[in-house]
């Protein structure tokens, strides 16, 4: 892993205005090595190599597949469609050598079909908080843990909200309850990953609690659908 400013990250590329890699004041590009390629985040300056694809406003990857084709890819923060290049090493490399821009816009699912479901890539056994829970020990939580945001259950074991860093500073209130967002968008664990990617990217959030009957399995994040992804290439 290691870190690069924007240009570096993307040279020999399309130009940022072609491929929405536009920089903003104090950006800069985390580049994650992975077996069969690597992977570029465009995160905050000092954003931290853990959390970098969580809170990552680009993502962008090429995997080269054990099929000899090369799967290159890229997520914006916020975007309601994706876009991704399935093609032949052979096609890959040719059109490196000419400078061409190869990524497929698509608006759909279909783009990740056959790669996993939610169950399989979420992870368990999460933090959680409750409604009465300070807002003083949320903070001391998520600082602790280097996480953005937390399930909140109730005393039954109920998923009844979300609760973010984006809740903590835009939100006045005591405790957890007061500030939580009640409307939670959850999946089953069947759920297929391009179904909870473009819900991602409809509702604008970092992550999607798995649910069953009400009670919660685990999370999904995006950092969990890259990851799927990358492994692809393994």
């Amino acid at each position: 892993m290691k870190r690069v400013n924007i240009k570096d990250a993307f040279v020999g590329e399309p130009t940022a205005s072609q491929e929405g890699v536009e920089s903003e004041d104090g950006d800069e590009a985390i580049v994650l090595a992975v077996r069969g390629g690597e992977i570029v985040a465009v995160v905050a300056t000092g954003t931290s190599e853990e959390s970098a694809v969580g809170e990552a406003r680009l993502i962008r990857g090429a995997l080269r597949l054990e099929n000899e084709r090369v799967l290159t890819f890229e997520i914006h923060e916020g975007a309601s469609s994706a876009f991704f290049e399935d093609e032949s090493a052979q096609l890959h490399r040719r059109r490196q050598d000419s400078g061409a821009s190869g990524l497929s816009t698509i608006g759909g699912t279909g783009y990740m079909e056959g790669i996993r479901t939610a169950g399989e890539i979420m992870t368990s056994g999460v933090l959680t908080a409750t409604p009465a829970m300070p807002v003083d020990d949320l903070t001391k939580l998520l600082a602790f843990h280097n996480i953005s945001g937390m399930p909140v259950l109730d005393e039954g074991g109920a998923l009844v909200g979300i609760v973010s860093e984006a809740d903590v500073i835009g939100k006045q209130g005591a405790t957890v309850g007061e500030i939580m967002t009640p409307e939670v968008v959850g999946v089953p664990p069947n759920a297929p990953i391009e179904q909870i990617a473009a819900l991602m990217s409809e509702r604008r959030i970092k992550r999607v609690p798995v649910v069953v009957d009400g009670a919660l399995q685990g999370m999904v994040s995006r950092a969990d659908i890259v990851r799927a992804l990358s492994e692809r290439a393994q």
